[in-house]
């Protein structure tokens, strides 16, 4: 987009239900984000957020709105597009981790390579190239069940940008992390997103991630209240 905006929302709805069951779990919510930009959303447990994530990045079908990534109108594709642009395009850092345990760090971040069709050396190069930049270097050839729980989330966020997506989208990702190792892992996770120029939206319940957001957003029963946090993006932070 002309305007720098990686990411845009406009008007997005989920409702679970119908009749008099129904539950508005996001409510008409408007957003946009921009390369380099990371904006923080906020919010109780039950307020949203991982239905909000989860329709940013194409794992949900929203009930009404529009979601679009880069110039793509993700809500307008078939679920065979859709995967494609989750693969390529999106980036996921779980609070879980989710990496494989008899791998690696090397080969966790290869992995997502392999899938998208980078092989071999060049696969090797840009996996190490992320875990370095990630502060991994010395962690390499660590399998996963070695590492700290902080390495592990840093290994993550190297695998969710290998494939070079526009969007990085974390759900609660300190929430298995001490308060030291939480800050620790959200900076590497804003320097790198600000370094390679990707949207990055996090959402947590956690106010200690305030210090690293460009901007902080409160979701309160599906809804977005106005911005109580803005800084201007920084090149380079």
């Amino acid at each position: 987009m002309t305007d720098g905006t990686l990411l845009r929302a406009e008007g997005l709805t989920k409702v679970f239900g119908s009749g008099h069951t129904a539950v508005r779990a996001v409510a008409g919510v408007d957003l946009a984000v921009a390369a380099g930009e990371l904006v923080l959303i906020m919010g109780p447990s039950g307020s949203g957020k991982t239905t909000l994530l989860s329709m940013l990045g194409g794992l949900l079908r929203p009930s009404e709105g529009r979601i679009t990534i880069g110039d793509v109108v993700i809500t307008a594709l078939p679920r065979r597009e859709l995967t494609r642009i989750r693969r390529d395009s999106i980036g996921f850092v779980f609070q879980t981790f989710n990496l494989l345990e008899s791998l690696d760090a090397l080969e966790n971040v290869e992995i997502a390579l392999n899938v998208s069709g980078v092989k071999g050396g060049e696969a090797e190069r840009r996996a190490r190239a992320l875990l370095v930049d990630a502060g991994l270097e010395a962690r390499l050839r660590f399998r996963a069940t070695k590492l700290s729980g902080g390495e592990r989330q840093r290994v993550a966020i190297a695998r969710a940008l290998a494939n070079e997506p526009h969007l990085l989208l974390a759900d609660e990702p300190t929430a298995n992390l001490d308060s030291h190792h939480g800050l620790e892992v959200m900076r590497v996770l804003r320097d790198l997103a600000t370094r390679h120029d990707k949207a990055a939206v996090v959402v947590s319940h956690d106010p200690r991630l305030e210090e690293i957001a460009d901007r902080v957003l409160q979701l309160e029963d599906g809804r977005l209240r106005p911005e109580t946090v803005r800084r201007p993006v920084a090149a380079g932070r």
